[in-house]
């Protein structure tokens, strides 16, 4: 059945990043949102810096509280000031170094984050990052611990000890330091001979990802004076003898962050337990980067299967289609865009009129039985006849996909109202940021980049213009376009 998407996809964001755990290991996880569980929680975050994560947090969820702990006084007082101008009163501050908070002047912790933190600290302040987990976590609190991985930081850890080497780097300023090794690193580039071995190709990976790096992560990552890589193993261990256990790993949509099904059928068949299985993927495939979920050791376990986890969330999605029209019918297959530049593939007639349906309404979500009731009456309606049993297949497929990185699993949707009004008015989170940062945070803590233009007419919208106004003053195309995105995606107050 040649069908016209531009019907109903009217937009379609390639913006996507998913924050869920990685679904094979959601079966046995903590009870984190048993029934009945009310809608708070409190958050704590280490090394928060300026709180560009924290901020976004405490705006769209006034019903929790959260801590932001860090030992830069020059982060956190912009970061309290931030808080002040917005009337955030559910945030607080520390400054301090964790090796010396207690956590028992602070309240229990539902969540704690420390992304960017573990590598680049001493080893006596990992401990203390594993220990505050223990005792500040809720017996189903969850941790998020991000930290350089072996076997793939062995090719940074090259690079960066001859950053650290190089004359020019040695001898700069400390502000200088990190332009000086994106000058090495691209001369480096700029000298060696075309790649013809593996280990070739991947240094010259690793020099681009310096030659295009900004200044502030090329020193975070390279010039850092403390920055080291860990097995999986060698990870959960520590964290084992700190009373913690290790869930799974955070998906974010990562390349290395996703092992192919053939390799995770042929490690299933070996006599491996279940670390031994993630650190042979590792080095397959050349992982460099984990964000590894930790609960309390004694955290009470739940068992679900897949399915069943699946009828409890929302489904988003901004796939969409290559072809227009493309073929709805059973076993043709069609291409996709995806996040991160993917192609994906589907054939099943019910999940590519789920997809459509979906990204029709992206960032909206949906739940399952919704999402395969409105793609069965779709293709019906199209003359086109499912085949039996889809719902499974539907199922199957959007486990896939999720796993693949182009699926958004959430537990609560976001609820706003998504029409323009007569006089646009942004939030107050929308217009910090907009005078702050080069994107705004979204309801569903997605960013949305928006270039120089955009970000100074959202710092305009005070709701003191009408839309005539503001389309004679900034353009008509350019406003409708704008008021059109920032309504989608939950940006404007609604008068």
């Amino acid at each position: 059945v040649p069908w016209n998407s531009s019907r109903i996809c009217s937009f379609a964001s390639p913006l996507h990043l998913s924050l869920c755990s990685r679904w094979e290991d959601a079966v046995s996880s903590p009870a984190a949102f048993p029934a009945g569980r009310s809608r708070y929680f409190h958050l704590t975050e280490l090394g928060c810096g300026d709180a560009a994560n924290l901020l976004p947090l405490a705006f769209y969820h006034p019903e929790s509280t959260f801590t932001g702990i860090d030992n830069s006084i020059t982060q956190l007082n912009p970061a309290r000031n931030a808080a002040e101008s917005l009337g955030l009163t559910n945030i607080q501050f520390l400054y301090a170094d964790v090796r010396h908070v207690d956590p028992a002047t602070l309240p229990p912790s539902d969540y704690i984050v420390a992304h960017g933190l573990y590598s680049w600290v001493p080893d006596d302040a990992r401990d203390a990052i594993l220990d505050f987990c223990r005792r500040s976590l809720t017996p189903c609190g969850l941790a998020y611990i991000s930290y350089n991985a072996q076997p793939g930081w062995a090719t940074r850890r090259l690079v960066r000890e001859t950053l650290l080497r190089a004359r020019s780097v040695r001898e700069a300023s400390i502000e200088d330091k990190a332009q000086k090794a994106i000058q090495v690193a691209t001369q480096l580039l700029h000298d060696m001979p075309t790649p013809n071995c593996a280990s070739a190709v991947l240094l010259s990976e690793e020099l681009e990802r310096v030659r295009h790096g900004k200044p502030f992560y090329v020193f975070h990552e390279y010039l850092a004076e403390v920055n080291d890589g860990f097995w999986l193993g060698e990870f959960v261990d520590r964290a084992r003898h700190h009373g913690l256990d290790y869930v799974t790993d955070a998906q974010f949509c990562r390349w290395e962050g996703r092992v192919p099904e053939e390799l995770k059928a042929a490690l299933a068949n070996q006599n491996l337990d279940r670390i031994e299985q993630e650190e042979t993927a590792d080095l397959l495939c050349h992982r460099y980067f984990r964000a590894s979920i930790l609960c309390r050791a004694d955290a009470p376990r739940v068992s679900t299967p897949h399915r069943e986890l699946l009828e409890q969330v929302h489904l988003a999605t901004s796939l969409h289609a290559k072809a227009d029209p493309f073929n709805l019918i059973d076993g043709v297959v069609e291409l996709f865009d995806g996040a991160g530049g993917a192609e994906i593939t589907l054939n099943a007639s019910i999940t590519k009129a789920a997809i459509v349906l979906l990204a029709a309404q992206w960032p909206l979500g949906m739940r399952v039985e919704e999402l395969h009731q409105r793609a069965t009456e779709f293709l019906a309606g199209q003359g086109c006849d499912a085949p039996a049993d889809t719902r499974s297949q539907l199922s199957d497929d959007l486990v896939t996909l999720f796993e693949a990185g182009q699926v958004d699993l959430r537990l609560r949707e976001p609820a706003y109202d998504t029409r323009v009004p007569d006089y646009p008015k942004a939030h107050a989170l929308a217009r910090f940021e907009a005078g702050h940062r080069d994107a705004l945070t979204t309801p569903y803590h997605l960013p949305l980049p928006l270039d120089p233009q955009a970000l100074t007419f959202v710092r305009t919208l005070d709701g003191s213009r009408s839309q005539p106004e503001l389309k004679r003053i900034f353009g008509e195309e350019f406003v409708h376009l704008t008021l059109t995105i920032m309504g989608r995606w939950g940006l404007l107050e609604q008068m």
